[in-house]
């Protein structure tokens, strides 16, 4: 393939939203020398929604982008490229090559009904590609990720305390998702569909998010703006696509386990014949006081995790509703293992990443990672990205922070999991 990839990352960190899409879209636009991108994707922290709004940061980029280029993306916790690492922003990747082809999907009420909603994304998609000659294929998505549901009288609240008020407030929690989409983003549902209508397809994506309080996130497709809802990008071509995922979590000798649950095994009720909270807290040694509305951050170093067909799932506790644990996904096992995680293990993850690609003609990394891990690493994410800048050396690469990581290939099993660093490489 003689032909070269063309990629451009575009950055702004302007305050007002419509400067702001201006400068991300001719900040990428300007490394195609003149050519049309064939999609575009864009990635935007929180802070726009006070900004100027979603809306004029799309209508800029729509000042300059060329008419009817796919276009999708969402809020994010924050992303990195060649220029830095930030949480406050919008970025925006381009790529332009002539043996592309490429469809754009969207399919709304993913909490209320997955199924449905992957359906009518997958459907814009294929038809969008047919026909297509290239072999070689692949997907990102980006899904609505969750939101910490509204209880009557107590607001919107990750933590209850009181036993009487958390039996009631775990079936409205049940409510609250299909009637007003507030809960678990049922991001792990959605990718298993999709994986349905694309067998064949290597697939990376995340959950869309805000600046890791899970209040609210969106999602752009177009020229519009949309919130519980699939977006994605389905590409077919002749450049290799490769995927690799990684973690720098190690396992340690705390075993939980779960002797009921519910709500479709994600809502934990009993960990060693105890009430959840009781049986988690005594396992760890923590505290009761440490059950609190930073609980969720708290256990970041600290997530839960069991292994699937030899696949590790990690999972960062959701909601503590009185003697409950609500879990962002769902926990497949019964046996729970306590994991724990330094700043080097988490760093060292993305050289054992890389590595997979190390003897490859590489042209442009897309990069999925968890908000989780950008909180924890703090100041230290600047070393990953010196990793990524001496690894793609001129190539392009993007990276999001996403509130749930999603891959899947046919030499990898379907995961929707947490704390993880994924990567997919274009290669010649």
């Amino acid at each position: 393939m003689n032909e070269e990839l063309k990629a451009g990352v575009g950055l702004s960190q302007k305050w007002d939203a419509r400067e702001a899409g201006r400068e991300v879209a001719l900040s990428a636009l300007k490394h195609l020398d003149g050519e049309n991108p064939n999609f575009f994707l864009l990635f935007s922290t929180i802070h726009y929604e006070k900004y100027g709004g979603f809306q004029e940061l799309l209508n800029g980029v729509w000042d300059v982008l060329p008419e009817d280029t796919p276009l999708i993306g969402g809020t994010v916790a924050g992303f990195m490229n060649r220029y830095g690492c930030y949480t406050r922003g919008v970025t925006s990747l381009a790529v332009a090559h002539s043996q592309i082809d490429v469809a754009a999907g969207i399919g709304l009420n993913t909490k209320r009904d997955p199924k449905k909603a992957v359906k009518n994304c997958a459907e814009m998609i294929k038809k969008g590609l047919n026909p297509s000659n290239y072999n070689n294929k692949f997907l990102f998505e980006l899904v609505s990720g969750g939101k910490i549901p509204q209880f009557p009288g107590m607001g919107r609240r990750r933590v209850i305390k009181s036993g009487m008020t958390s039996k009631i407030a775990t079936k409205l929690s049940d409510i609250s998702l299909t009637t007003l989409q507030y809960g678990v983003g049922r991001e792990e549902e959605i990718l298993d569909e999709l994986t349905k209508h694309f067998p064949d397809y290597t697939i990376i994506g995340g959950s869309s998010i805000d600046g890791n309080d899970m209040i609210e996130n969106y999602q752009f497709f177009g020229r519009e703006i949309y919130t519980n809802a699939i977006v994605a990008i389905g590409v077919n071509t002749n450049f290799e696509i490769g995927i690799n995922t990684t973690y720098g979590l190690k396992k340690t000798d705390i075993k939980l386990n779960i002797t009921k649950k519910s709500s479709y095994d994600r809502v934990i009720h009993e960990i060693d014949g105890m009430p959840a909270s009781d049986g988690f807290l005594k396992k760890i040694s923590w505290p009761y006081d440490f059950i609190d509305e930073r609980l969720y951050r708290r256990t970041f170093f600290t997530p839960l995790g069991y292994w699937r067909d030899g696949v590790l799932f990690p999972n960062v506790v959701g909601l503590f509703l009185g003697k409950d644990i609500q879990c962002g996904y769902r926990i497949e096992k019964n046996e729970l293992y306590l994991l724990s995680a330094s700043g080097e293990s988490l760093i060292n993850a993305v050289d054992e990443n890389l590595k997979k690609f190390e003897n490859k003609k590489n042209e442009l990394g897309i990069i999925v990672s968890c908000a989780a891990r950008l909180e924890t690493l703090g100041k230290n994410i600047f070393k990953v990205r010196e990793k990524l800048i001496d690894f793609f050396g001129e190539k392009e690469f993007i990276l999001i922070y996403a509130g749930g990581e999603d891959t899947y290939s046919r030499e990898h099993i379907t995961r929707h999991i947490n704390e993880s660093f994924n990567v997919a490489v274009f290669s010649s």
